[in-house]
């Protein structure tokens, strides 16, 4: 009985540590890749956290209506050594210009951070290298 219980005990905690792992999904998930859209304006609030860090944008259309886009983006782990943080986000109030993808769904104001450029050209790539030997992100 006690080895029956083993391995109960066994496949139950492997079972638990597999969950996150199929919970977790592929951007084209959500997002569509074969759309882009480009949009330009202020970064408001950063959200630094596991799985995914979330960048706020304040968008102000042609008749000056300001619209805050939520842009997900990769974990915050990838971003370790290359110099992104919450803090260089905020640091700056001057205009960015950000590429995604938008929401599959047609969610409005909603999508993918692909990349984050800033007035005077340095940009970030928010998105994993497509060589798994390659370092991330470009700066």
């Amino acid at each position: 009985m006690r080895a029956k219980n083993r391995w109960t005990f066994a496949a139950v905690s492997a079972l638990a540590c597999a969950l996150p792992l199929v919970a977790h999904h592929a951007v084209t998930a959500e997002f569509d890749p074969a759309k882009t859209i480009t949009l330009k304006g202020v970064i408001s609030k950063v959200e630094w956290i596991n799985p995914h860090i979330f960048v706020y944008i304040d968008v102000k259309d042609d008749a000056g209506k300001t619209t805050t886009w939520m842009l997900q983006s990769l974990p915050p782990l990838f971003f370790k050594g290359s110099g992104l943080t919450k803090d260089v986000l905020l640091s700056s109030k001057d205009p960015v210009t950000v590429t995604a993808y938008p929401a599959k769904d047609g969610t409005q104001s909603y999508g993918f951070l692909t990349k984050l450029t800033y007035a005077d050209g340095h940009f970030f790539t928010m998105t994993p290298p497509a060589d798994p030997n390659a370092k991330a992100p470009n700066r």
